[in-house]
């Protein structure tokens, strides 16, 4: 019977690092035993004759969580089993994932003991299947070794069959990935692209997101439920549909056009209804081939109110080059770049234009210059309700 694994597997300084320390130790006291390849085993090996619904579970699963961080820190060892480790120091967010997997495994996957335990030693193989001398021997010289430190983020978690990706699924782009896409190197190139953005602090994680969120679609009661609701209020800004060079720009994490423009309009869609208003401020196409506005707008739910940015134009659109909204006691200055804010305004402004590319100087809320970002790279590519925006500033 074929068997299932759930890893991750590292890659840049980690990966080569312990790659060396693997072959280094592999060399040296002539082992014949597979060599170790640098990963984390999150669940099994284990069977299941269900794929399809294990496929779909390991899919939500990782859909649900954030970004997850963990260290290696100095190295260990397994007496029982005669394995060699190097000790990995999971956040808790890492922990709920991996405890979350085998809970929904359990009723149709026939797990590893270990699996059922909530308390479970996180870990990287550096040797393993040893006869009783070469464990000794190399326990011995490992302590002697500087210990390896790296802080590390996992940027994919891989579901495999029989050895082989059966599934990949994207941290920083937010999709599940097939064999073939998985092992793709300009796909994974970008993700290397959006990894450093994160680092960069392209991405927030104390603002209103770190990460693409796709919004699922609504079921038939929550549409019902936008029936009977009252009218909301919503804003958000810089789209930039069709505008192939703003996923390089701003380390947005779509695979090419075609994907950001269908995960923009969805997640507009499903958040906003037809008796919203939305206020956009600005610069919702760009490029030469780009479709038109109104094309655009067409497909968008909700009353929109457009404030000009500098990439619109329409001979058969009313802009307003600047608005004034008052809600929820609040005066909000509304314009597409912040300098079309007059020097005297005393209320709070919300502007865009500046997307993520210089988050110091204006970030998602600066409560010091009373001025909100609303650019969609900074609110989960979704536009936000004003409510939200008013609990984030009493905050």
């Amino acid at each position: 019977m074929v068997h299932y694994l759930i890893e991750f597997r590292f890659h840049g300084k980690a990966k080569y690092e312990i790659k060396k320390l693997v072959y280094e130790i592999n060399r040296k006291f002539k082992l014949r035993t597979k060599r170790a390849i640098p990963h984390i085993t999150l669940t099994g090996p284990f069977y299941t004759i269900d794929e399809k619904r294990l496929i779909d579970d390991f899919n939500k699963l990782c859909a649900k969580n954030p970004l997850m961080n963990f260290e290696i820190n100095g190295f260990n060892a397994f007496d029982t089993s005669k394995v060699i480790f190097l000790d990995v120091k999971p956040s808790k967010e890492l922990e709920k994932f991996r405890w979350n997997l085998s809970k929904t495994l359990k009723p149709y996957c026939q797990l590893k003991p270990f699996d059922y335990e909530k308390e479970f030693a996180f870990h990287t193989t550096i040797a393993m299947k040893l006869p009783d001398d070469k464990f000794s021997k190399i326990r011995d010289y490992i302590k002697k070794k500087p210990k390896l430190n790296f802080k590390h983020i996992m940027v994919r978690a891989t579901l495999l069959k029989g050895g082989l990706i059966l599934r990949e699924y994207d941290f920083l782009l937010r999709i599940p990935l097939v064999r073939r896409l998985a092992k793709d190197k300009k796909i994974y190139s970008q993700t290397l692209n959006l990894l450093k953005g994160h680092f960069e602090n392209k991405f927030n994680p104390n603002e209103f997101i770190e990460e693409r969120i796709q919004i699922q679609n609504k079921s038939f009661i929550e549409k019902l439920k936008d029936i009977f609701r009252k009218p909301r209020i919503f804003v958000t800004s810089d789209l930039h549909l069709d505008h192939a060079n703003i996923i390089k720009y701003c380390k947005r994490p779509f695979l090419n056009i075609k994907d950001m423009n269908k995960t923009l309009i969805d997640n507009w869609n499903n958040t906003i209804s037809n008796k919203d208003t939305v206020y956009f401020l600005g610069d919702l196409v760009y490029g030469k081939s780009s479709k038109s506005i109104n094309y655009w707008l067409k497909q968008l739910n909700g009353k929109i109110i457009f404030i000009k940015g500098n990439h619109d134009r329409s001979n058969k659109l009313k802009f307003h080059e600047t608005y004034i909204l008052k809600y929820g006691g609040y005066k909000f200055f509304l314009s597409h770049e912040p300098e079309q804010v007059p020097k005297n305004w005393d209320g709070w402004a919300i502007c865009g234009h500046h997307h993520n590319n210089n988050l110091e100087k204006y970030p998602f809320i600066d409560k010091k210059n009373k001025r909100i970002n609303i650019s969609t790279e900074l609110t989960k590519f979704r536009p936000v309700d004003m409510d939200d925006l008013i609990k984030k500033i009493k905050e």
